[in-house]
């Protein structure tokens, strides 16, 4: 019973231009990336929210028992574990490209860092216009708030908006399952 326990509910940290919002987000029918990813509702309700300014981030300034997100103005989700961010269709221990390209990422408030994994070389054309995922999967990666550096997020995985990226820079870092 432990472990259907620990599989149905994913503690994640969800952030948007101004707020960071933790909950937990209910995966016993779809997972984190299939919801987010989903065109049938534009919100995404999390249970036991704790609301907090990104510039004060330990401050907590409300508590819900249950939340709506409009996933548009969501600008990235940070999860603790990689594997909790992949879409149901990508099976475990083989999502991870043979590429990884080191990624900097500028979303509103935010500079992301981290590793975009593909099976090929990139292509921002298919990065951003193929498939009709909203959030791009980034690994090992880390948040920092532009204005205050010192303010930072890591996760090994961060679910970035597509459409709030404003810019994108990418070098491939090493090739692996030669």
């Amino acid at each position: 019973m432990r472990d259907r326990l620990q599989t149905s509910w994913l503690a994640a940290e969800f952030f948007t231009h101004s707020h960071r919002i933790s909950g937990r987000l209910d995966v016993r029918q779809h997972k984190l990336a299939d919801q987010l990813n989903s065109q049938s509702t534009q919100f995404l309700q999390i249970e036991d929210a704790y609301i907090s300014s990104v510039e004060q981030p330990t401050d907590i300034v409300g508590d819900h028992a249950s939340a709506f997100l409009w996933k548009d103005k969501i600008l990235a989700v940070l999860v603790s574990n990689y594997e909790d961010a992949l879409a149901s269709q990508r099976s475990y221990g083989s999502y991870l490209g043979s590429f990884a390209w080191k990624v900097f990422i500028t979303l509103p408030a935010f500079e992301v860092q981290g590793y975009l994994q593909l099976s090929s070389k990139l292509d921002l054309r298919v990065v951003f216009t193929t498939g009709t995922d909203r959030f791009m999967l980034v690994t090992n990666g880390q948040m920092q708030l532009a204005a205050r550096p010192d303010i930072a997020f890591n996760g090994a995985a961060i679910l970035t908006n597509k459409q709030q990226i404003e810019a994108f820079w990418a070098e491939e870092e090493r090739t692996s399952h030669g």
